[in-house]
């Protein structure tokens, strides 16, 4: 059973290193994220032609790029630490109880005097404060835990290297110890001085390595801690450190870092003279005393934990207490936390600021204070803190914000100026290439911004949003991009296509095109409309009135008319493209004008229509083809004989009030009023039938008058 325990507790160890790894590989928490924002640009393009001219219309680019936001996801990662702090305080005082024989009362003793303190202590304070105070003695206790752990740790790569260097001739071992230990020496010292000194040393390997090395090794190698205590202190001290590296809690991460080296150095100078102290003869005798370290008869490994402690503490003070002066800074950044989570603004903000007096170039408390500012709109002491942040832990997020806030304050060329600094400094970042890109174009220098397009791509060629911007930017198509399903790809590609005068393209549809509030595809929704035209899937017939779409898309009006007229409702196309003109505002009505005209003057042409026979011929070719004189010739006497004259007279008059200067349709409507018993209206557009074409009038004259007694004698009949 034992055996089982300390299998399982190594696998514990080690797979909760391996995850803190790669959380600080790969990881980087920050409150404020980028987000895509994506623009509609307009352009122009021929989108139809008829026998007279060409309709040129307005298409629409996807320009994407990005945009920082106050992001606080917080709650999931403490709640998870507090719990796993309360499962390592039972473990903990498992193992203490077996440890020194305690009674379970004195334990729960304990508990009730320390929770009567608590209260009394804050009798005046809500259950939240009281909660605060516990919370924050868990957070002290978290933080005890990594100090305590790496003075354990401290002594298992000297061990190990111990056992590595044995060989069965005792020459061979000394001289393996000695160079083991030296390189093991000279690693350390390299890194302290690359962290701590600023030493410009590339091969230095990375603190955090080594610590969760040594914590690695400390799982595999005996001790006379019972499992409960081991258990409980490397669940605690695994429970913090995930909180920092999740929480991007830079100061706790940087004192743990300092503190596992200095503890490391301290160690492989002290565990010589412990070797020295209990092994020395069973050495001189090459015996394998790596297998009973653990057992030191003299002096107790303990001892030397407590040594380390001692120097290190020292060793930290002679630097001014930096190491305590970041976990203060820790603590109060998760004070903040907290304080965020409920919501406590002041709280919270008094809280970073405390943590800026101990670390003031910290990353968490800096970059949290410019969210709360963000969120806040007060842009100026976002861009202080920002800029703070910049000065020892830039970052890409960060950078784009402080160039948003210029952007937003109207001073482009300060946003422009801290892009490209921050391309020298990452210039493999897509999102910072992308941005100084989408800045150059504010500045009108296309082709800057062009050459930044590409630096993306390059740095991301998989990436869609790269692929979307090179498409919009250099208005060239990519054959490869033809199948991409993304519907800025796809929008981009029909209006290159447009332009270039490709009456068809092999585009691939977005699956489950469902717009919300993505302009991306509200652009490929229009663009294929003005593309296939009548071929296009009709949309939706609640999407023309909706408020939330008419906001983010008002194009969708002139969409709907669109879809009308290229689906056999042309009349019904026209009357929306009108009343848009009508009730615009803005005198920005001269690309709906030309659309307006093109469509009359296509509906004017002459085409091949089919004989109509029947009524529903006679309704479907009106509604087709509402100002062909034969359709309306052949139509309207099969309306009048199914009693349908209203509807007749209704489409001679929509065909005259759109061609008012056109003689052939006063005739038409005159025909269709008497028709209807409406003479006065007849007459009416007889007189201006003379004023417009004599001619007309004279050879269509016994037809209107013939019209003309027929509606009489209806009216004395009746």
């Amino acid at each position: 059973m034992n055996r089982k325990i300390q299998i399982s507790f190594s696998v514990f160890i080690s797979l909760f290193s391996l995850g803190s790894f790669l959380l600080w590989a790969l990881y980087a928490y920050s409150p404020i994220t980028l987000q895509t924002i994506s623009e509609i640009i307009p352009d122009a393009a021929v989108v139809d032609t008829n026998a007279a001219s060409q309709l040129k219309s307005t298409i629409y680019f996807v320009r994407q790029s990005y945009f920082a936001a106050p992001t606080w996801d917080l709650k999931t990662p403490y709640l998870v630490y507090l719990l796993n702090l309360v499962l390592s305080i039972i473990l903990l005082l498992i193992g203490l109880k077996k440890w020194a024989s305690i009674n379970i009362f004195y334990i729960l003793g304990g508990f009730f005097l320390w929770a009567l303190v608590i209260y009394w202590t804050n009798q005046f304070a809500n259950w939240q404060e009281i909660g605060l105070v516990v919370v924050d003695q868990l957070h002290m206790l978290g933080m005890l835990s990594l100090f305590i752990i790496s003075l354990f740790t401290s002594a298992s790569i000297p061990r190990l290297l111990f056992q590595l260097g044995f060989s069965q001739n005792l020459a061979q071992s000394q001289r393996n110890w000695i160079y083991l230990s030296g390189f093991y020496l000279v690693n350390l010292i390299l890194t302290y001085g690359k962290y701590f000194f600023s030493w410009d040393i590339n091969l230095a390997i990375p603190s955090m390595v080594f610590g969760l090395l040594a914590w690695m090794a400390y799982a595999f190698q005996a001790s006379t801690m019972n499992m409960a205590l081991r258990w409980g202190i490397s669940l605690a001290g695994f429970s913090t450190l995930f909180l920092f590296l999740l929480t991007g809690n830079d100061p706790g991460i940087a004192a743990l870092e300092h503190w596992f080296l200095i503890c490391q150095i301290l160690m492989v100078l002290l565990f010589p003279l412990f070797i020295f102290a209990n092994f020395k003869i069973p050495i001189r005798q090459n015996l394998p005393v790596y297998k009973i370290i653990h057992k030191a008869p003299h002096l107790d490994l303990r001892i030397m934990f407590t040594g380390v402690a001692i120097l290190g503490s020292a060793w930290i003070f002679a630097k001014n207490g930096s190491v305590l002066h970041q976990f203060q800074s820790a603590f109060n950044n998760e004070r903040g936390d907290i304080a965020q989570i409920f919501q406590d603004k002041q709280a919270a903000e008094f809280a970073y600021q405390q943590a800026m007096l101990h670390s003031k170039l910290n990353a968490k408390s800096n970059v949290s204070l410019a969210a709360m500012a963000l969120e806040a709109n007060d842009a100026e002491a976002a861009a202080y803190y920002l800029s703070t942040s910049q000065v020892k832990h830039a970052n890409p997020t960060t950078i784009i914000a402080l160039a948003q806030i210029y952007q937003q304050a109207e001073k482009p060329f300060e946003s422009l100026f801290t892009l490209r600094q921050a391309q020298k400094q990452f210039p493999t970042s897509a999102e910072i290439n992308t941005q100084l890109a989408r800045q150059f174009e504010t500045v009108q220098a296309k082709d800057s911004s062009t050459y930044y397009y590409r630096q993306a791509l390059q740095t991301e060629p998989n990436s869609l949003i790269c692929q979307a911007n090179i498409l919009y930017s250099t208005q060239q198509s990519d054959p490869n991009l033809l199948e991409s399903e993304d519907p800025a790809i796809q929008a981009n590609l029909i209006a290159i296509g447009l332009k270039k005068g490709h009456k068809t393209l092999g585009t691939s549809s977005p699956s489950n095109p469902q717009p919300g509030n993505d302009l991306r595809i509200w652009s490929y929704i229009y663009n294929d409309n003005m593309l296939k035209k009548g071929q296009a899937k009709r949309l939706p017939v609640g999407w023309e009135k909706d408020p939330a779409i008419l906001q983010v898309f008002p194009e969708i009006k002139l969409l709907f008319a669109w879809q009308d007229y290229y689906h056999d409702k042309p009349l019904q196309a026209l009357q929306k493209i009108n009343l848009q003109i009508t009730n615009d505002t803005t005198a920005k009505t001269e690309g709906l004008q030309q659309i307006l005209s093109f469509w009359k003057q296509s509906l004017l042409e002459s085409r091949s229509i089919n004989p109509i026979r029947n009524l529903q011929d006679a309704k479907i070719a009106i509604q087709r083809y509402p100002f062909q004189v034969d359709v309306l010739q052949q139509a309207l006497p099969i309306l009048n004989s199914n009693k349908l004259e209203k509807e007749g007279y209704d489409a001679a008059l929509a065909a005259l009030q759109w061609n008012e200067n056109i003689p052939v349709y006063y005739l038409i409507y005159a025909i269709q009023a008497y028709q209807l018993g409406e003479i006065a209206y007849g007459e009416e557009a007889i007189k201006r039938l003379k004023k417009l074409s004599e001619s007309t009038y004279q050879a269509n004259r016994k037809t209107l008058d013939l019209a003309l007694e027929q509606a009489r004698q209806r009216q004395k009949f009746e």
